[in-house]
């Protein structure tokens, strides 16, 4: 499989992943500023994301497989990696079986356990709207949005998700970017922790975990998965900031990011 990246300024490679339901558009910005900092940024759409081919399956394994062919797509012996989220877990995954491949890693806003039925539960509440949106019936993405927003209860994650509304190319009728028959499948699959890959820790690479000190996804309980699997990591919070800290605290992530990678 081949990925779609956009790629930005020149230096030190530098690879972002996004998070479910995302796409690199929702990086461009923080891309750009890392690029003003040296670095050559290449900003990914993960399988069943954004303009990335769909794909019948959405687990970690294949993921990292499709980002180690980016590599050698890439000509890139090594880079560093930030992921958000899902994307996080990508780079862990990444992390365990190619440490080689990564200079440094920053997960945001994730760790490497099992988040069992209560996020589960929340994003099949995203999936069950997304199923009740009838996108032929809009004129327009802005009405689509608004759909979404009196949906869900939440006007930033109807704007999220409204990102990844596109077009068909024959009829032009909205569709989604994302694969969203196959990420509610793998759903489960994508909150599972990293025990399977036990054998392969513990990751030799300098890790930062960054997480929102307004989220719940990375909290005290998960401190021990994270010395077994990421012995050589430290953790950062960021004050004022939930899960999407990068779009809250833009200066203090880029601050907190650079920070790490000189």
């Amino acid at each position: 499989m081949r990925l779609y990246s956009r790629i930005i300024g020149d230096g030190k490679p530098l690879i972002i992943l996004h998070g479910l339901f995302g796409m690199s558009d929702n990086w461009v910005s923080i891309g750009n500023t890392l690029a003003e900092h040296g670095y050559r940024v290449h900003l990914i759409d993960l399988r069943n994301h954004g303009k990335s081919p769909h794909a019948e399956s959405h687990r970690y394994p294949d993921m990292c497989e499709d980002l180690l062919k980016y590599f050698e797509q890439q000509n890139l012996e090594s880079a560093s990696i930030i992921g958000h989220s899902m994307g996080g877990k990508v780079g862990m995954v990444f992390g365990l079986l190619e440490p080689e491949r990564i200079s440094k890693l920053i997960i945001v806003d994730i760790a490497p356990s099992d988040y069992g039925s209560a996020q589960n539960n929340y994003h099949h509440d995203i999936i069950r709207t997304l199923h009740q949106i009838d996108l032929a019936s809009h004129k327009s993405r802005g009405t689509i949005r608004k759909d979404l927003a009196k949906r869900l209860g939440d006007q930033s994650l109807a704007m999220f998700l409204a990102k990844s509304i596109g077009r068909e190319k024959k009829s032009q009728s909205f569709v989604w970017k994302f694969n969203l028959p196959v990420l509610e499948k793998f759903l489960q699959h994508i909150y599972i922790g990293l025990e399977e890959l036990s054998i392969y820790a513990p990751c030799p690479v300098q890790t930062l975990f960054v997480k929102g000190n307004n989220s719940s996804y990375y909290l005290d309980e998960h401190e021990s998965d994270r010395h077994f699997f990421f012995p050589e990591s430290s953790v950062v919070g960021i004050d004022n900031a939930g899960h999407w800290l990068h779009s809250d605290q833009p200066e203090l992530f880029i601050e907190t990011v650079v920070r790490f990678l000189c």
